[in-house]
């Protein structure tokens, strides 16, 4: 690997981190990220195998395998071994199938990465694929096909078929399900086994691990584990085949997914694509980098917003199911008139983008550390062999020809409002589809362009550099008035060496505070992506607890920033009914477990002040105390205007019924801590880890309800709860609520009673996962939500300092067998606060006795 695409490839790891890898002798490309403060070790596998490998006549065969390789190994064959090793360690496994990639990730303590490591190579290299097995997870492949019916994300790959050449796997539905895969297992099984054979080989193949071990000891471990992976004798001359180009002649699709709710608003998303070649993408990584960052600088937002209503744009050069592409993807509140001149306005950006001179690299930002070994793993596993790499380079020209408006293709998923036309249908999945008319439109249609809304950049003009140490503000409680509580600094980790930060937190109204955020969000939109390109950053958020943002980033213009924003807030805190296109996305029983996370808290928040202030950086006290004020000033016509916020109230209902948007019956049982302290969340995650793998296996296996069935710990404004999903193509709701029951009766109580060496891994576990931050950008995120939650009335002590990891560490060692087996007990009686949601393809009436109680 050289060194731009290893400069590459560690771009937004924290600073303090170390990157390596290698190739190899039997092919396999090892990488390894030592990041010093990482709480556990992530380890990916992958292979350079997806569903466009699948036979034509046996579509669903890559996501087949996928799921038998969690079927049992060569030396762990027991059908969930991995699922129980896995949850005694609190830690989490999962896999996907992508077009040209298949990888496995595990997260796990550290102590336990050679072991994981281990399992991980035996799992793919080694599968046992068995008839009767196998027959199992044919039927609930069936079923999350059925259930992905009501997914948008499957019908945009439909509808994105129609852009490619008829003749190429792209073009085609390849979920998998019954019909695709045959019925003849045994057969079934002998192919799963030659296409494992085939694909599944060290030369396709990558390990990435990720965590606080030095790179050497990692890659020590990856190669000797890595070496066990099958080799054949292709292996060392063999590379994986030149991409098949996929796209068709320039065109444009309309669509929009069967099962929408007609009551949503009308709504939409327009993708321009600009497909590449695959050796061009590479060799141009930095330029398109470059080129995406300068069209997410805001200045395209800002221009396109003066006529439409823009929710979201993202650029991006790895848009899903499209192959190598740059792809301007803009989400709209509302259906355009026309689009003519929003194309054009596009194409006119990019242009701009590409003849610029210099090269602008983009602000390198953190990296999800979950996200990052998955990436690398599904970039290693498809490079062909180093000596024939393609090395990286600066310019721009291979480019030209691919991004001119003529390359453009356009995917339009339209809302819930259709025109009237003549839609067709694709074949499986019945996505609804038209052609869209392609003609470029003229240059003169583009918008007068508006600049980007950077904040203005005179803040400390009148400032000395630096402050003197008597001027420098004392950590803890800085300022408090009738309007304002200014806390200054104290946040126990390492400070970001020429950072300022803000954060802001205010009462707003408890209804529509989704409307609210989503609209605030809208307006920022620009203002968040000229921040970005400038190295700084602004969140914004909504919960039970008020409204709040964090401003962080370089000092000057930081303050200007928080102004924008508090003016943007002030125009949305009128908002109530909702705008703009659901939030909601992916599989039924996910869309009811992410209610969990914006439910408001069971009882109101602790008296909190007007505004509430954390501020940080290189600041004397009279200017922070003279800016908090002013933030507080700003803010004041909005409260007198503002209603308190509101108590939420139990709805007295049994059973809440969310309006059909499919065909699938799925109940959640969610079950509420009686408190927001440490124990009790701490509490409630043992007991996820706890039940999780038995009731998937109870509700997956045993009865055969249906393709999700999990236990997921969430919380909203820190209040914990948990959730107990399962969603069923045939079964109905009551039948599914007997189920959940039935297990509570029998396994809740017996399941939460681990003896000390289990109960000791389970707070490894969970210390691995919710520890101390990893990253700078996670304890700022930490503290400050920590501070929110504290009571109004405190005065900060001597010693004040930010570090709530601390205090929920030593409640979590606290907690023992005793305490776990209570909240279970509690649970099984029916003594803990739940409530039940529920769907199906026609919601019945609520019925008339249920055993759990509403929370309240």
């Amino acid at each position: 690997m050289g060194k731009a695409e290893s400069d590459l490839a560690s771009a937004g790891l924290p600073p303090d981190s170390r990157v390596a890898s290698r190739r190899l002798a039997n092919g396999l490309w090892i990488m390894a990220a030592q990041v010093p403060r990482a709480r556990q070790s992530r380890l990916v596998g992958a292979a350079g195998v997806g569903y466009l490998d699948d036979p034509p006549d046996c579509r669903g065969l890559a996501h087949l395998l996928e799921h038998g390789l969690f079927l049992g190994s060569g030396r762990w064959p027991g059908r969930s071994a991995l699922a129980r090793w896995v949850g005694t360690l609190g830690g989490r496994y999962n896999a996907h199938t992508g077009e040209g990639v298949t990888d496995v990730h595990l997260h796990l303590p550290a102590d336990a990465a050679e072991a994981g490591l281990a399992r991980l190579v035996d799992l793919l290299g080694f599968p046992r694929l068995e008839p009767r097995p196998i027959a199992d997870e044919v039927e609930v492949l069936e079923a999350e096909f059925r259930a992905r019916l009501d997914d948008p994300a499957l019908h945009r790959l439909a509808a994105l078929g129609r852009l490619f050449d008829p003749g190429h796997p792209a073009a085609a539905c390849h979920a998998g399900n019954r019909d695709t895969l045959g019925g003849d297992h045994r057969e079934l099984v002998a192919r799963l086994r030659d296409f494992h054979a085939r694909h599944y080989r060290a030369g396709r193949m990558a390990l990435v691990m990720l965590g606080p071990q030095p790179t050497d000891e990692q890659l020590g471990l990856l190669e000797r584990h890595g070496r066990r992976l099958p080799v054949t004798a292709a292996d060392t001359t063999d590379t994986p085949p030149p991409d098949r180009w996929r796209w068709a002649t320039p065109r444009g699709v309309a669509w929009y997914p069967p099962r929408s709710q007609p009551s949503l608003p009308a709504a939409g998303t327009l993708e321009l694509l600009w497909p590449l070649p695959g050796t061009t993408a590479d060799a141009c990584a930095l330029p398109l980098q470059a080129i995406a960052s300068q069209l997410n600088d805001g200045a395209l937002t800002a221009t396109l917003q003066r006529a439409y209503g823009v929710q979201e744009l993202v650029v991006s050069t790895a848009p899903e199911g499209t192959g190598p592409a740059l792809c301007l993807a803009i989400d709209l509140v509302e259906p355009p008139a026309d689009i003519a001149p929003l194309v054009a306005t596009c194409q006119r950006a990019l242009r701009q983008a590409y003849r610029r001179t210099a090269i602008i690299p983009p602000p390198a930002r953190a990296v999800d550390l979950d996200a990052w070994p998955r990436e690398q793993a599904r970039r290693l596993s498809l490079r062909p062999d180093a000596s024939t790499s393609t090395p990286m380079a600066r310019d721009r020209s291979p480019l030209s020809a691919w991004l001119a408006p003529d390359q453009c293709r356009l995917l339009w998923r339209e809302g819930a409002e259709r025109p009237t036309g003549t839609w067709r249908q694709t074949e499986e999945t019945a996505t609804p589809w038209r052609p869209l008319d392609l003609s470029c439109p003229s240059p003169a249609l583009a918008l007068p362009e508006v600049p980007a809304p950077l904040p203005p950049r005179g803040d400390l003009i009148d400032r000395p550099v630096g402050q003197e140490a008597d001027d420098r503000p004392t950590a803890g409680l800085l300022y408090r008035d009738a309007r304002l509580s200014l806390w200054w600094d104290g946040l126990d980790w390492p400070t970001r060496e020429g950072e300022t930060g803000w954060c802001l937190g205010w009462p707003a109204a408890a209804a529509g505070h989704d409307a609210r955020l989503r609209d605030w969000q809208r307006r920022t939109l620009a203002l968040r992506q000229a921040a970005g390109a400038s190295g700084q950053a602004l969140t914004l958020g909504s919960d039970a607890r008020g409204d709040w943002l964090m401003a962080r980033g370089s000092p000057a213009g930081l303050a200007s920033l928080v102004d924008q924003a508090l003016d943007d807030w002030m125009a949305s805190s009128a908002v109530t009914a909702p705008t703009g296109p659901a939030s909601s996305r992916g599989l039924l029983a996910q869309q009811m477990l992410d209610r969990l996370a914006t439910r408001p808290s069971p009882c109101p928040p602790g008296a909190m002040p007007s505004l509430l202030c954390w501020a940080r950086g290189d600041m004397s006290a009279p200017e922070a105390q003279g800016t908090a004020r002013g933030f507080a000033e700003r803010l004041s016509h909005a409260w007198r205007a503002s209603p308190p916020p509101e108590v939420p109230q139990g709805d007295g209902q049994d059973m809440t019924w969310l309006a059909p948007q499919g065909d699938d019956r799925a109940l959640l049982l969610e079950v509420e801590g009686v408190d927001d302290g440490p124990r009790m969340r701490w509490l409630l995650q043992l007991l996820a880890h706890c039940h999780d793998a038995a009731f998937h296996r109870e509700m997956r296996q045993r009865r055969g309800l249906g393709y999700v069935a999990a236990v997921r710990y969430r919380e909203s404004s820190g209040w914990p709860r948990l959730g107990y999903v399962v969603q069923s193509p045939k079964a109905s709701v009551e039948t599914l609520r007997q189920a959940i029951l039935a297990f509570l009766d029998a396994e809740a109580v017996r399941l939460a009673r681990p003896d000390a060496p289990q109960l000791e891994r389970l707070r490894r576990g969970l210390l691995a996962r919710q520890g101390p931050p990893e990253t700078h950008d996670e304890a700022i995120e930490r503290a400050w939500q920590a501070l929110r939650r504290t009571s109004s009335d405190n005065v900060s002590p001597p010693d004040w300092h930010l570090a709530p990891w601390q205090q929920e560490r030593a409640a979590l060692e606290s907690l023992t067998a005793a305490d776990l087996e209570g909240l279970a007990s509690a649970l099984a009686r029916g003594t803990l606060p739940m409530r039940w949601w529920a769907h199906a393809p026609v919601s019945p009436c609520p019925p008339s006795s249920q055993r759990c109680p509403p929370a309240t």
